[in-house]
């Protein structure tokens, strides 16, 4: 049977979960609380602030969008030696936002474990023991 990708989404609330019950397990009282809660709060902030700067790219993709279809719409009213000139600005302005919003391809990038927060490389590891088939 194929191993199923799981969503960004899935995994965050696999980890909120996971480490709320290991922290039921290690006492409703304790030290152990102060780095739980701080783990599950950067996780969602940083979900939060993935979808916000998402939302953001969009909405700025379809200002540009709307931006060069006015642009294109005016070179119909434009005097003739200008059109030309701007067909070629219209042509540039959408190879570039097509450059600028495509998406990237982030699974080929080596991301250094120095570099990521403690929180992820908890995440990480949380996630790496319950994938893991032998410890069932």
């Amino acid at each position: 049977m194929a191993a199923r990708e799981m969503t960004e989404e899935q995994a965050v609330n696999l980890i909120r979960n996971s480490l709320l019950v290991a922290g039921q397990e290690m006492g409703a009282e304790g030290d152990h609380w102060p780095v739980i809660k701080a783990t599950v709060l950067d996780l969602m902030k940083d979900r939060e602030n993935s979808h916000i700067e998402q939302n953001v790219l969009e909405e700025v993709q379809r200002q540009y969008e709307i931006l060069i279809h006015e642009l294109e719409a005016l070179c119909g009213e434009a005097p003739d030696p200008a059109k030309k000139e701007i067909r070629a600005t219209v042509v540039a302005l959408r190879e570039i936002c097509k450059a600028s919003f495509t998406p990237v391809d982030d699974k080929n990038i080596p991301i250094s474990a120095a570099d990521l927060p403690v929180y992820l490389k908890r995440a990480k590891s949380i996630i790496d023991t319950l994938e893991d088939t032998d410890n069932v």
